[in-house]
Order: structure tokens, then C-alpha cells, then sequence
């Protein structure tokens, strides 16, 4: 018996001991597997595990005094190339990498407490690009992104058209020494009564006039203009920010824009919900296909979405992929999305090609719209 029992409890201490073995193997496989997550997660929030585009190929044309032509051909480029081409993000250098392998459109560039930080931002995107980033800026006059060390006319304090044409002028001279190629203004709303200063004095002729001579010095300096917020009364009703917004608009309110078709390079479509003059049938203005199609009838210029994060077109929607898709469905040609995670943006090229692949998106439009991006870059594509 005595011999049995000892038996008994060495085969005990042996299992007991191989059961604890198991243990401890489940617990690191365990915590293997969770550092595994954790590492893989961090990487893929820094874009990491996000695939480069290949490198654009340019034929070497030359032109009669032997300059190169920068050329780009359509074809070379991808359709998840095209598709970042449309989009503008927030210039963050902690995203430096990512939006560099996906190839995007464009970074925007919020204030900084140096102009040296600008400028060695701008050189850092820039190095080694193939298509240069459009670098953007909202410079108005009183929202000022280089505020921490220099100011400029308010727009509301201009008072005719020499004052609107140098305020352009010296706007432009400024921009374009920092490397900055697009700037997201005038406002040609009629009025400002959230921010008091972003609109010109006058009625709708005045302020097409001032902003006419705006653009014309801005663009003489080589820095895009987007006149904005199309189709008006941004400024009246409540902030696009914050909320859902809608507006009955005028002929006035649209006047702007009619005016300033054959010369401003861009025009932002705003997140209100219209009737009136032009109608949105409902639905935010920047996703309208009707909106869109009546406004591409008139002008032939970009045209850019205002920033898809503001609550005036997010709370529209119960998911951001049909937010997505009917941005491009509608017909911007470039879209400001300022969400800081690489991966999403990602994922939003990767749904509308899907979408294109499935004819849901036109590849023509996409063509069209990039071609146009590339035109305003300087290239001449075939």
C-alpha cells in the first residue's frame, strides 16, 4: 500500500508539474501574441504597414530653348496614385512617411511659431517628390496661420480694388517664398457675422470686384486662389463646424462666383444644406450632384470640397464610407481631409477604387479630375 501511495503521488507531482509547464507556455505564447497586436496596431496608426507607389516615370521633352517640359502620362500612373492625387491632408511631420508613399495630393499647413518651421516643413515634404504636394494655407486676412509673428489685412479693412490687388500681391510674394502653392481664399460670402473680417465690404458686385483684384495679385505671385464658400451664407446662418447648417440662397449670393469663373483657380463648396437660387435637394452642397454639375457647367477650375471632418457634413451620415464615396461621386476634384490617421485616409483610397473598379465611379471623372491637378502643378499631361 505504501508503495502504491508513493506511486500515486510521484505520478501526481509529475502531472502537476506538466500541467504547470502548459502555463506557463500558454501565458508567454499569450503575451507573445499581445505585444505582437500591440506592435502590429502602432504600426499600422503610423502608416507604416502602408504600401509605397511606384515611382512616376516623365518622359524628357524639351521645349524650343531646350527647358525641360515636365510631362506626365495618365497611364503611368495607378489608379490608387490618382486617387491620392485628389486628396489634401493635414500637414503633420509626425505623417511625413506614409502621405509620401501614398503619394498624396497635397498637405495643409496650420500655424507654426517660426517661419523657419514653415519653411523647413515645406523643404521636408518636398524632398524627394516626383508630383510636389500642393502646400496649402487658409490665409484671410484675420484667421491668420502666421499670426505668432506677422499680420495682414483683414479683409473686411479693404476698401477698394488698388488696396485688394496689393493686399494679393504681398500675400503672394509671402507664400511663395515659404514654398506654399495654394491658398483657400477670398471668401466671397456677401457677410461675416461668425468671424467679423473674412468677407470684403460691399454688396455682391463690390466684393466680385475686390476679389477679382485679390486674385489677380495673389496668382500674379504664382499662389492659386479658391474663391469660397460656394454657393454662399457660410457666414450668416451658423457655424458648418459645429452643426448642420442650411441657407436659402439668393442670385446675389452666387453673383461671386459667376463673376470670378475665368479667373480664379479654385472654388470651395461649402457643407450647408441650400434652396433657393440653387438647390441641394436636401443633402449638404459639397456631396450634391446637382449642386456639382451646375456649378462644372460654368466654371472649368478645381473644385475642392471644404473639410470633410466638420460636423456640418459628418453628422449628415451614419458612416463615413458613404460620406466618401459621395464626395467623389459628386464631383470634387480635390477633398480636404484633415483626420491625422494615415490608415483611414488609406482606407478611403482604397474604397473609392474599389467603387471605380466596380463602375460605381467613372474612371473618366477620376482622369478628369486629376488632370486638372496636374495642369494647376505645372505638368502637361497625356
Amino acid at each position: 500500500m505504501g508503495k502504491q501511495k508513493n506511486i500515486k503521488g510521484k505520478n501526481f507531482s509529475k502531472a502537476l508539474g506538466h500541467s504547470l509547464q502548459l502555463q506557463i507556455i500558454f501565458f508567454f505564447l499569450l503575451v507573445g501574441s499581445i505585444i505582437t497586436l500591440l506592435v502590429f496596431s502602432y504600426f499600422q496608426s503610423q502608416g507604416w504597414l502602408i504600401p509605397s507607389q511606384p515611382e512616376v516615370q516623365m518622359p524628357a521633352y524639351f521645349g524650343e530653348g531646350a527647358e525641360r517640359i515636365n510631362t506626365i502620362r495618365l497611364s503611368d500612373l495607378t489608379l490608387e496614385q490618382k486617387i491620392a492625387q485628389m486628396i489634401i491632408v493635414h500637414g503633420g511631420l509626425w505623417n511625413i512617411e506614409p502621405w509620401k508613399r501614398m503619394q498624396i495630393g497635397g498637405i495643409h499647413i496650420f500655424a507654426l511659431e517660426k517661419e523657419e518651421l514653415f519653411k523647413e516643413t515645406i523643404d521636408e515634404f518636398q524632398s524627394g517628390m516626383s508630383i510636389p504636394f500642393f502646400i496649402s494655407v487658409d490665409l484671410e486676412g484675420c484667421k491668420n496661420p502666421f499670426a505668432n509673428f506677422k499680420d495682414f489685412t483683414a479683409a473686411s479693412m479693404i476698401s477698394n480694388e488698388q488696396e485688394a490687388l496689393g493686399k494679393g500681391v504681398d500675400e503672394g510674394t509671402y507664400l511663395a517664398s515659404l514654398g506654399i502653392s495654394l491658398n483657400f481664399a477670398p471668401v466671397v460670402d456677401l457677410e461675416d457675422q461668425i468671424w467679423k473680417c473674412r468677407s470684403f465690404p460691399g454688396d455682391e458686385t463690390e466684393i466680385s470686384r475686390l476679389a477679382g483684384a485679390y486674385i489677380a495679385g495673389l496668382q500674379s505671385e504664382n499662389v492659386l486662389a479658391t474663391a469660397k464658400h460656394y454657393p454662399g451664407r457660410t457666414l450668416v446662418i451658423g457655424d458648418p463646424h459645429r452643426q448642420l447648417v442650411t441657407a436659402v440662397i439668393s442670385a446675389a449670393d452666387i453673383y461671386p462666383y459667376a463673376a470670378l469663373v475665368n479667373q480664379t483657380s479654385g472654388i470651395m463648396v461649402s457643407h450647408i444644406i441650400v434652396s433657393g437660387a440653387v438647390d441641394s435637394e436636401g443633402k449638404p452642397a459639397v456631396v450634391s450632384k446637382k449642386i456639382m454639375d451646375n456649378l462644372k457647367e460654368q466654371y472649368p477650375g478645381l473644385i475642392i470640397s471644404d473639410e470633410v471632418n466638420m460636423l456640418g457634413l459628418k453628422n449628415y451620415y451614419s458612416n463615413l464610407d458613404q460620406m466618401y464615396l459621395d464626395l467623389f461621386k459628386a464631383g470634387n476634384d480635390i477633398i480636404l481631409n484633415f483626420n491625422e490617421d494615415p490608415q483611414e485616409t488609406y482606407r478611403m483610397i482604397l474604397l473609392i477604387k474599389k467603387a471605380v473598379e466596380n463602375g460605381e465611379i467613372s474612371s473618366e471623372q477620376i482622369d478628369n479630375s486629376v488632370t486638372k491637378i496636374l495642369d494647376a502643378k505645372g505638368f502637361v499631361v497625356e
